[in-house]
């Protein structure tokens, strides 16, 4: 088990390293000056300032901007003169995309002529480079007039060119402040013309570097793909029946060969491969061929999520595609792309569809080819916009195919993982039933002996709620019991004419009366209580200020204290309680100020003392009302129970009680259904005290 962690570790380490890999590779590959972007020159009608910048901090700039630029209209008819047209363009930018100062639209294929002036520093000490990208399809480059380097036969007509695409790097010195560089670009054998991306310059430090960083990336992906690509034939051949082993070293193989025909040539280099015809041919068949394989393997791999049906319409389109690169010139194909990017993308979209219902069924490794194809697309739609001109990139598919192989590397990893684990696994549970069976059951006796305790705990919990509810029956019982058996002596009494004088008859029936109105008391007591507890009472919620609600104590109980000759007062002790107040139901809320203060009357000598406190707490936000009598006071034992339902003992305080034992208990329901606390103590001077603590108004 440890093992298969490991190596769900290791897989999902692997695809965070493969998407900062693609990352750091694609902005290394982007870097080109170490200056904020908004502070790099750029070439305004043809001429560009680098009088200020600095090459050996600053690092490499792009020759971006405004060029001076001639357009040649020409024809291969001999009878038609060659026409000029002076203007400025853009550089990056095909031409197909681009408009003349004029406003007149540029073809992909003819013959112009790029001019910038180079304004600088005299470097006398530091030789520069310029580094050129693929221009189509053929170019000549000038310095201050002299021909430094030149890619296939450009010429002013197609008879005339010879097209040789491949990027050129270019060491010269400087001998004056300005250096004038002169570009001649033709194309009449590729969709598009014109400098697609950023031409380069810095000191030849910078650039060389730049050079080997792009090589290295390249060389590192292509040997990559060419070591996994011959590792899975190798698997292929020990196992025959695994067809998706093949399939996948195909994607890589060709993969690896498209990459080697692009960027920076290296198999045109290595083969000496003179006919830019025949390499454009092969990096097409390359291109479909690995969207072929690709849709193969993913269909091998989840068969039940992409039918058969598909792989064999997928067969029929890669088979015309290729048939068309074979047999229509350069010009024709690689003006179609958007086919041959609609064939891989459709098959990506149907692969994704796929995966995604793989990945809901839990099929192995879904979920890494789904992330590793998602990444995929995401750079065919950087690639469908780069080369249709749409916006300015470089060549992701390469990188976007290496991130999706190295998904699929890991599942095919992962499967070869998993049934060595599983093998694994299988022996290892043989052999602990055959060793630990006494341990089993040793565990099996222990569950038994804690599901036992949990059951003598949940008896005991029901002992504990059976005597609760027998005591509580109880309290009713002797509560109920004891009035009615009055009443029933009285009653008996009149009935027999034990009580024949009208004065003691009265009286009789006013004692009966009063014990009615207990009863009456009683049951509306344990039904505000038992609605309360239940917590189905609906508030009359108000905002009372703190200085209403202390007149309106004062204004219910002084004259009834003062009779009772009994010292009250309520009062404010926070300079904040007179502006701040609180949100009560302020009929429930007198109920709760008549149980505290009637029990503090009854438990307070005459000449004695009832003091109520209004104290808010804005850093709390809550206040604090506090009930405090010189009475008795309350056992310490008692404290804790004082709130409970029926709770009435025969000591201290409650020795000379006639209540029912409910009022504490409704008072405590009434105050928490306010979202406040109430709790009682004794005060140290004598007395007891009841705290209530209560929310602020917002």
């Amino acid at each position: 088990m440890k093992s298969f962690q490991r190596i769900r570790s290791f897989l999902r380490w692997g695809k965070w390293m493969g998407i900062a890999l693609i990352l750091i590779t694609f902005l290394n590959g982007c870097t080109t000056s170490n200056r904020v972007n908004s502070s790099v020159p750029s070439a305004e009608q043809g001429v560009i300032d680098l009088r200020e910048w600095l090459w050996n901090e600053d690092g490499i700039v792009p020759l971006s901007g405004t060029w001076g630029f001639e357009w040649y209209a020409n024809t291969d008819n001999p009878d038609m003169v060659t026409s000029v047209i002076a203007s400025n363009l853009k550089v990056p930018g095909t031409w197909g995309k681009l408009h003349m100062e004029d406003g007149q639209p540029l073809k992909d294929q003819g013959y112009g002529v790029y001019q910038l002036k180079i304004l600088h520093q005299i470097q006398r000490d530091n030789m520069m480079a310029i580094r050129l990208p693929n221009i189509s399809t053929a170019y000549e480059l000038f310095i201050d007039g002299s021909l430094v380097v030149a890619r296939g036969n450009v010429g002013e007509k197609a008879s005339q060119t010879i097209p040789f695409q491949m990027p050129a790097t270019v060491f010269f010195e400087t001998k004056s402040a300005e250096t004038d560089l002169k570009l001649v670009v033709a194309n009449y054998d590729h969709r598009r013309g014109g400098i697609p991306t950023a031409i380069v310059m810095g000191n030849a430090d910078h650039i060389q570097k730049l050079q080997i960083r792009h090589a290295a990336q390249e060389l590192i992906i292509f040997g990559c793909l060419i070591m996994i690509g011959f590792y899975h034939i190798g698997l292929y051949i020990l196992r025959r029946k695994e067809i998706t082993n093949l399939l996948f070293a195909l994607l890589c193989l060709f993969v690896g060969i498209r990459m080697g025909l692009i960027g920076e040539g290296f198999i045109v280099q290595w083969l000496h491969m003179s006919n830019w015809g025949m390499a454009i041919r092969f990096e097409y068949i390359a291109f479909v061929l690995s969207g072929w394989t690709g849709f193969g393997y993913i269909q091998k791999m989840y068969p039940h999520e992409i039918k058969g049906v598909w792989f064999k319409i997928s067969s029929y389109c890669a088979a015309l595609l290729i048939f068309i690169v074979i047999v229509v010139p350069p010009i024709t194909f690689t003006s179609m792309i958007i086919i041959y990017q609609l064939f891989i993308l459709l098959s990506s979209v149907r692969m994704l569809v796929g995966l995604v219902q793989s990945a809901i069924r839990r099929r192995e490794g879904a979920k890494l080819a789904l992330i590793g194809l998602a990444g995929f697309v995401l750079t065919i739609v950087n690639d469908i916009l780069f080369y249709n001109g749409w916006w300015l990139s470089i060549d992701l598919v390469p990188f976007g195919l290496l991130f999706l192989i190295v998904m699929n590397s890991f599942i095919i990893s992962l499967r070869f993982s998993l049934t060595y684990e599983k093998a694994e696994q299988m022996s290892a549970e043989l052999t602990e039933w055959n060793n630990s069976l006494e341990v089993r059951i040793a565990e099996r006796t222990d569950e038994l002996q804690k599901s036992n305790m949990t059951l003598e705990d949940a008896k005991v919990d029901l002992e504990r709620m059976e005597q609760s509810r027998s005591e509580l029956v109880s309290n009713i019982s002797h509560d109920l019991r004891t009035p009615i058996t009055l009443l029933q002596g009285y009653l008996e009494a009149l009935r027999d004419n034990v009580i024949t004088e009208p004065q003691q008859r009265d009286n009789t029936i006013k004692l009966m009366l009063t014990k009615v109105e207990g009863l009456n008391a009683l049951i509306q007591d344990l039904f505000d209580l038992s609605v309360l507890e239940a917590r189905q009472v609906v508030l009359s919620l108000e905002n009372i200020p703190l200085t209403g609600w202390k007149e309106r104590l004062v204004e219910q109980y002084g004259m009834e204290m003062q009779a009772k000759g009994i010292h009250f007062e309520c009062k404010l002790v926070s300079e904040f309680s007179i502006s701040n107040s609180v949100t009560i139901d302020i009929r429930r809320m007198d109920r709760v100020f008549a149980n505290l203060l009637y029990n503090a009357i009854r438990y307070t000598p005459e000449g004695g003392s009832i003091i109520i406190t209004m104290g808010a707490m804005p850093n709390r936000h809550c206040v604090e009302v506090t009930v405090a009598d010189s009475g008795t006071g309350i056992e310490t034992e008692d404290l804790s129970q004082v709130f409970d339902r029926f709770y009435k003992k025969d000591k201290s305080r409650h020795s000379s009680s006639g209540g029912s034992g409910l009022g504490l208990s409704i008072a405590k329901e009434i105050v928490e259904l306010h979202s406040g606390e109430i709790r009682a103590y004794n005060q140290e001077r004598g007395g007891s005290a009841f705290q209530i603590i209560l929310p602020l108004s917002d």
